[in-house]
């Protein structure tokens, strides 16, 4: 089975997913090489921090571990493990929350590699752009992330996180206007 997630193409053996689902450590095995990097990238771009990510990722493969026997379609697999990724973002990100309450704004900006006169001034506006990401909910958070950073469709960030296309749709619309009110108006961000 080959899915089209966000542009990216997810190449996973629909006899992979089958001999996985009847307790085939080695097909698992390959199975998770082969959708690893794919995860852990939502990982990232979801939650700005890559040892977090790398925790979510494989706290995903043991739920996935645990549940594959019951999967009835091959062809569903890869939705079926963003989804539990999805809901593992969520819950790290909730976590992250009430650890710090704040983001490690250097886990989320680059510095530029645009001229030196310039260096200060993207830093100043990545940091706004952090420090306004950070007053979003998770969920929120997430949508924006999923769209802007990754490129995804709000059709498969709806199936990723388990929501309507329609609810993701709007809600990514209200999230621009609030991030666009909180970074000073339309010529931000």
């Amino acid at each position: 089975m080959i899915a089209m997630i966000g542009g990216v193409v997810m190449k996973i053996e629909n006899d992979l997913v089958v001999k996985a689902s009847k307790g085939d450590r080695d097909a698992f095995s390959d199975l998770y090489y082969s959708c690893y990097k794919d995860l852990y990238k939502f990982a990232v771009y979801t939650l700005g921090d890559a040892e977090d990510a790398a925790d979510a990722v494989s706290d995903t493969f043991v739920e996935i571990w645990k549940g594959i026997s019951k999967l009835r379609d091959p062809d569903s697999f890869s939705s079926w493990a963003f989804r539990i990724l999805s809901t593992r973002c969520k819950r790290e990100i909730g976590n992250i929350i009430k650890k710090r309450n704040i983001y490690n704004i250097d886990d989320l900006i680059e510095t530029p590699s645009s001229d030196a006169g310039n260096i200060e001034e993207d830093i100043a506006e990545s940091a706004s752009l952090a420090s306004a990401l950070s007053k979003l909910d998770g969920e929120e958070r997430m949508i924006v992330v999923l769209s802007v950073l990754h490129g995804y469709t709000n059709k498969e960030i709806a199936e990723m996180i388990g929501k309507p296309q329609g609810t993701v749709s709007s809600k990514l619309h209200r999230t621009y206007a609030k991030l666009r009110e909180m970074l000073g108006g339309e010529n931000n961000g």
